[in-house]
Formats: structure tokens, sequence, C-alpha cells
């Protein structure tokens, strides 16, 4: 019995040492920063358009975004984004068409319009960042700053690449399947703090593609926490869509009003 007893206690402890223990390097690994990031826009840039549903959450105490929604895009410059309510009715619907950008907001019964800029996009999605990098981060991938990125191996079984531009720093967080090259986190720091920070999880692989399931992204500094949760099945790439998507007209009776980025949002 004790002997039982001693020998369940040593697989627990072995099994545990396996789970924690360090990750050997892969071989082959990567050891220039440039060629894996060069890999991971590689993946990144397999995809063309995408329909997608799915369920988002913005944290914010002031700006409550919750919902079904349904994400459209032709990368890198149309984008269509509705949220629904848990009845089927559209709640808002945001577009954008090579520069431009319209919001309609069905339940303040208003109609935004103006450039494709951070502030505008903001307005729903709650992340100000231009509208390529928005749809960027909606398939796994995160802004990458400027500047020599160095890459290691961190025995907990991932790549760290950094990046140091002026004040700027990046880390990334890259899984080891070559096949995928998941980007985990994201993170971007400057003399003021945390700028953002991606993370990204629940990868599957669609048509050949490497693909989150799950994303959440932090700007401290704008008050948005926002996480993206994609249903099963609900992911299709390169897939054709309608011209007439990326353009909105206002419901009758109600004027268009155009909005700038020195507007509050």
């Amino acid at each position: 019995m004790h002997a039982t007893r001693h020998l369940i206690i040593f697989l627990i402890v072995i099994c545990f040492i396996a789970a924690c223990g360090p990750v050997p390097r892969p071989k082959g690994a990567y050891t220039s920063g440039a060629d894996i990031l060069g890999d991971v826009r590689t993946r990144r840039d397999k995809v063309t358009s995408f329909r997608i549903t799915g369920r988002v959450d913005h944290f914010g105490e002031d700006h409550r975004v919750q919902g079904k929604v349904y994400l459209f895009a032709e990368l890198p410059q149309r984008l269509r984004i509705e949220l629904v309510s848990p009845f089927g009715n559209a709640l808002t619907v945001l577009t954008v068409d090579k520069g431009r950008f319209a919001l309609n907001d069905l339940r303040e019964g208003r109609f935004l319009t103006g450039p494709a800029e951070p502030c505008n996009i903001a307005r729903l999605v709650r992340i100000p960042l231009p509208p390529d990098d928005v749809m960027r981060v909606l398939i796994g991938h995160t802004p990458i700053i400027e500047g020599d990125p160095a890459v290691r191996w961190d025995t907990k079984g991932v790549y760290r690449v950094d990046i140091v531009s002026g004040d700027q720093t990046q880390r990334l967080e890259i899984g080891p399947d070559k096949g995928v090259l998941p980007l985990l986190a994201s993170s971007l720091s400057d003399r003021d703090g945390t700028v953002f920070t991606i993370g990204s999880a629940k990868w599957r692989v669609i048509d050949g593609v490497g693909f989150p399931h799950e994303i959440r992204v932090k700007m401290p500094r704008h008050e948005a926490d926002l996480l993206l949760r994609y249903d099963e099945g609900g992911v299709e790439l390169n897939v054709p869509l309608p011209d007439d998507a990326w353009q909105q007209t206002p419901p009758p009776g109600i004027e268009p009003e155009q909005v700038h980025c020195d507007d509050r949002v």
C-alpha cells in the first residue's frame, strides 16, 4: 500500500517536472529576427479576405460594447463590422472603404462619416488603430515597429522577438510550429509605459492557414480592453465578398454627421 502510494507520488512529481521543465530548442530553430518576422508576415498575407462570426466584449467603464459580431474584410483597405443584438437586430454597422469611414448607430439614430482614422474606427471597436492594423489584429497579427529584431528561444516553449526603436520597445512571443507560427503575444511600450498588449489564443488551421479564435487587445491610455471570441466554424478565409458591403447610406430622416479626430470619441 505504501509502495503504491509512493509510486503515485513519484509519477505525479515526474509529470509535474515534465510539464514545468525547460522546453528544448527546436531543430532548425530561428536565429534571425528578420527571418521569423518575415515568415509571420507570409502567414498573415495568405489571408486576403475574411467573413467571421463571433462575440465581442469591451470592458471599459464608459463605453460598453457587447454582443454578437459579424466581421468582413478585404485586406488591407475594406472592412465591415456589424454589432447585433441577442434578437438578431443590427445595433451598429461600421464600414471602411479605401480611406473613408461610415458608422450607422441605430441605437442613437446617428450616421457618422469621415476619414478612416484611428479615432473614428475606435467609435465602435474602441481600439484607436488605423483600419489596416485593426484588420491584421483580427487575423492574429500585430502592428510592428521599425527596428532591428532580435530573436531568442525561451525555454518556456516560445520564440521571443525584441525590437527597439528610439524610446519604443516591442516584444513578441511566437509559437514554435513553423506551419502555423502563432503570434501569441505582442506588447509595445515607451517612456510613458504600455502602449498596447495584444494576445491571441485557440489557434486552428483553416484552409492551410493558422488562425486564432480568441483575441484580446488592451490599450490602457485609451481605457480600451477588447475581447473577441470567434465561433467554432465561424471563420471563412479568402472568400468573395459583394462590392456593396463597404458602402452605407443614411437611413431616411437621418442627416449624416462629419466627424474628425479632433472630435471626442
